[in-house]
């Protein structure tokens, strides 16, 4: 049955014949595949569930945590001698999956480094709950430059999930016209790029041009455009972009409702007198939820600083992945301070007071725009010249990486820790016609003195992240304090 329906394809497509996944139906357990044991999650061949053949791969997750998962793989080496769509597949089945099944694929050049990826879920496809044997499919491209890659699944969140007859077919379909919404919809992403993207001139748009009206022959619906925006980010991270991305409808919408992260601001007095406050990302626009974060944060420093004889102070932006900046800088307005943090830098654009960011008096904002504003009055702690010791490490990414910038330039600060994650590009959310969201590098970043970070950030004082005993970059942060 699955040759059969291989050979169906071969008749309905110009066909390149490749290398093909290896043990596609876990026939031989699992050689071939890359999978590791991780906690919360179980995996094993199941022989009582197959959609084909005898056995399927069994992974099961229990007590998991929101940023879980277990991945699955196995590298393909390819061989292309043109741009071709490339459908990655899998029949899976679920039962109380309360997180996502999904595929994953990375893609490899010549020179064995990373060009591409995609995943079902950012291409709108969750699968969860209770269904039967289904198949899903993972659309990607690939030119002559792709030399591998590097495919499979993953599990998140507790619940099962059994995965079967996973195939890669090339196909390039030439037989079929495209309709004029596809034609608009990827007319007007482009354009977006065009006007606002900072690698807009990297970009060679007489290639693109060429290839997307290979891509989109025979597409007919918005859905199936995705594997034209998927082609133009990955154009965008050859050009150096790493952060641009797409939203998909559902994540867009719920980014002006609610804060996602499931994690909170914390704080607590450390010894001799140091407080400590913990700030992860935040990931809403929405006002009333983007306030109480700040006051949140506010109030922990407020009561820390009250009580308490304070001789310094750790912010922890360690695990701070990023989202909307401006909650965050405003809930720490209290450490940081009122004026100008940092600018957002346009390639034709200088310096000046319409392209900063500034805190002031409880008022986070860009330019002349107040991004947000704290309602009660704005703390201001006891003695602004304690030292502030700023924790950042690799998850330290995109608004999380602008909150670390905004303290760079005090003279009572120091940072500590590991180069931060280098998503330091001001991004922008254009909202396209089917709800998703195109987010969009558009600017560089400089901090209040003007220096810019292109790759990250690196700290004053760089620790190793070991961990293994005692946490060495919060207790180097505390001796600098103390001294």
């Amino acid at each position: 049955m699955k040759y059969a329906f291989c050979l169906i394809l071969f008749s309905l497509f110009s066909f390149t014949g490749f290398s093909q996944i290896l043990n596609p139906s876990f026939e031989d357990n699992l050689s071939q595949w890359n999978i590791k044991e991780r906690n919360h999650f179980h995996f094993s061949i199941d022989s009582s569930q197959k959609h084909i053949g005898n056995q399927s791969l069994k992974i099961n997750g229990r007590e998991t945590q929101s940023s879980d998962y277990i991945p699955f793989s196995q590298p393909v080496l390819i061989s292309l001698n043109h741009l071709q769509t490339i459908k990655i597949s899998s029949y899976v089945k679920t039962e109380n999956l309360k997180g996502n099944a999904a595929l994953w694929c990375q893609v490899w050049d010549k020179n064995n480094k990373m060009i591409g990826f995609q995943n079902s879920e950012m291409q709108n496809l969750f699968i969860n709950g209770n269904t039967d044997w289904q198949k899903y499919s993972l659309t990607i491209t690939a030119d002559s430059s792709v030399k591998k890659l590097v495919l499979g699944g993953y599990v998140s969140g507790d619940g099962t999930a059994w995965f079967d007859d996973l195939q890669i077919v090339y196909a390039n379909k030439k037989d079929s016209t495209t309709s004029a919404e596809v034609k608009k919809f990827i007319t007007d992403f482009n354009d977006i790029i065009k006007k606002n993207s900072i690698y807009s001139d990297s970009l060679n748009w007489e290639s693109i041009n060429k290839n997307i009206q290979d891509l989109y022959a025979g597409l007919k619906t918005i859905d199936e455009a995705k594997v034209l925006t998927s082609y133009m980010i990955d154009q965008l991270r050859k050009a150096g972009d790493n952060h641009s991305f797409l939203q998909t409808k559902t994540v867009a919408e719920n980014y002006t409702k609610d804060n996602s992260t499931p994690l909170k601001p914390k704080a607590k007095l450390l010894e001799n007198g140091i407080g400590y406050i913990y700030v992860p990302g935040f990931t809403s626009t929405n006002d009333s939820v983007s306030k109480l974060f700040t006051d949140t944060i506010q109030n922990l420093i407020r009561k820390i600083d009250i009580q308490n004889k304070i001789r310094g102070w750790i912010v922890d932006l360690r695990e701070n992945q990023g989202g909307n900046m401006y909650p965050m800088i405003a809930g720490l307005g209290p450490l940081i301070g009122n004026g100008t943090l940092g600018y957002f830098i346009k390639n034709d654009q200088g310096l000046s007071i319409s392209n900063r960011w500034y805190y002031e008096d409880g008022i986070a904002g860009t330019g002349k725009n107040l991004n947000l504003t704290k309602k009660n009055d704005p703390y201001l702690i006891k003695n602004p010249m304690q030292k502030i010791a700023v924790l950042i490490g690799a998850k330290t990414s995109s608004s999380g990486e602008m909150t670390a910038i905004s303290f760079i330039g005090k003279k009572n600060v120091k940072l500590f820790g590991q180069h931060s994650g280098g998503y330091t590009t001001g991004n922008v959310s254009f909202r396209l016609s089917d709800g998703s969201a195109l987010v969009l590098a558009c600017s560089l970043v400089a901090d209040r003195n003007k220096k810019q970070y292109l790759k990250g950030i690196d700290p004053d004082v760089l620790v190793a992240d070991l961990k293994k005993v005692n946490d060495d970059v919060l207790g180097a942060a505390k001796r600098w304090i103390n001294e």
